[in-house]
């Protein structure tokens, strides 16, 4: 997946667990899980569920989905066809967020565009998030284990109330459960020849959220998870445009508030405030068509650091994305686009914690009518730091109201 969708050779080494000698009976368990699977013979490696035994059975299916996608993507086509994309499109961020268990926590926030909306309109924005992940690593006294499927489910409201200015309230569910698509990515992995970077010699449909430092076992999550995370909310603001050739300039700040529960990581169980500038416009060459746009985000984060992990080794975090969009349609919009964050978790020699985050994200958005579109997108990780997730889907239903 990540050649075909990003042209990235990954390279997991932080998914293989090394052997070390732990003690406590859920570090035993932890070296137990890790290295199942790890004597397995080469032929052996390569078993899945019964669903995907039957030689070529999965081939067939995943043609029948690409296929059928394929399809999907014409038929639109064909659908808005005679329609050219608007000369006053402006390009709108994916809203794709970091859904690592130990990087959701502090709240980086997703983007809203280059815009704030007009006093007396608003805007309601669902969003779904789901992503997939499998490291293990030992780095002195420090042992982390992750290997499961977290989500997130966001109800988004903003509105104008006053000229150039716009309030926001986000309120997400949080879930970890185990990886009911392992059998999925690996078959994919297999089908386009990729590395199944230790997926294949891991425990299947497993939870474990799992570290552990000198102090003893810090987080240890076996069972499946779903709370309130933590709500946020915030105001934007958009300066006077004074001859820029931009699409306009919008500087928003928001305030996380500590609603989730931090045992379970659904909520950090601190406070966290952030404070970023988007803007958008045309690419060179395309001011007249508006056919290609980027959009960028620069922003800094200052959090507490969250419950039962390392200190922060520093109370602040930058954050930034960038995205290019193709508008080939009216009503269709294709994005490439890549987040990257620092990490503040300096004081920990575990990569899945101290690397700084990229995250990049392929997708787009079609208006169904004249106030909603949908947004779709697959993420990934850059394949050779281990602070995000290995893969992971977005949906976003956007009305205007």
């Amino acid at each position: 997946m990540r050649s075909a969708l990003f042209g990235v050779l990954a390279r997991r080494t932080s998914a293989k667990i090394p052997s070390m000698k732990i003690g406590g009976g859920a570090a035993c368990e932890w070296k137990r899980d890790a290295m199942a699977g790890a004597d397995l013979k080469d032929g052996a490696n390569r078993a899945r569920s019964e669903a995907f035994t039957e030689p070529g059975r999965f081939r067939r299916l995943l043609r029948v989905v690409l296929v059928l996608a394929s399809c999907g993507l014409l038929s639109g086509a064909a659908a808005f066809g005679g329609e050219k994309p608007e000369r006053g499109g402006v390009a709108e961020p994916l809203r794709i967020v970091n859904l690592h268990p130990f990087h959701l926590l502090y709240g980086v926030p997703a983007s809203f565009g280059a815009r704030v909306l007009a006093p007396g309109s608003s805007e309601l924005i669902l969003s779904a998030d789901m992503a997939s992940y499998l490291v293990g690593e030992s780095s002195g006294p420090e042992r982390v284990l992750l290997d499961g499927e977290t989500g997130r489910l966001a109800l988004a409201l903003r509105g104008g109330f006053r000229d150039r200015w716009e309030w926001f309230v986000e309120a997400p569910l949080v879930a970890h459960r185990a990886g009911a698509f392992d059998a999925f990515i690996e078959g994919w992995h297999d089908f386009f020849g990729l590395p199944q970077g230790g997926r294949d010699k891991a425990p299947r449909d497993r939870l474990a959220i799992f570290y552990e430092d000198e102090t003893g076992t810090r987080v240890n999550i076996r069972r499946s998870v779903l709370s309130l995370g933590d709500v946020s909310f915030g105001a934007g603001y958009a300066p006077p445009r004074r001859g820029s050739s931009n699409d306009g300039l919008a500087i928003r700040a928001s305030v996380k508030l500590p609603t989730g529960d931090g045992d379970s990581l659904a909520g950090s169980g601190g406070f966290s405030s952030s404070v970023w500038a988007e803007t958008s416009g045309a690419l060179p060459g395309a001011s007249a068509s508006r056919g290609w746009l980027y959009a960028a985000t620069l922003g800094a984060l200052v959090a507490e650091t969250p419950r039962n992990l390392p200190e922060f080794s520093r109370e602040w975090s930058v954050f930034g994305r960038f995205g290019v969009t193709w508008r080939p349609l009216a009503r269709l919009a294709l994005t490439a686009q890549i987040d990257v964050h620092s990490s503040p978790y300096g004081s920990s020699r575990a990569s899945p914690l101290s690397d700084p985050i990229v995250l990049m994200g392929l997708g787009g958005a079609l208006r169904l009518s004249a106030g909603t579109t949908l947004e779709v997108a697959l993420t990934e990780d850059d394949g050779s730091r281990a602070s995000a997730p290995d893969v992971g889907l977005h949906f976003a239903l956007r009305r205007r109201l």
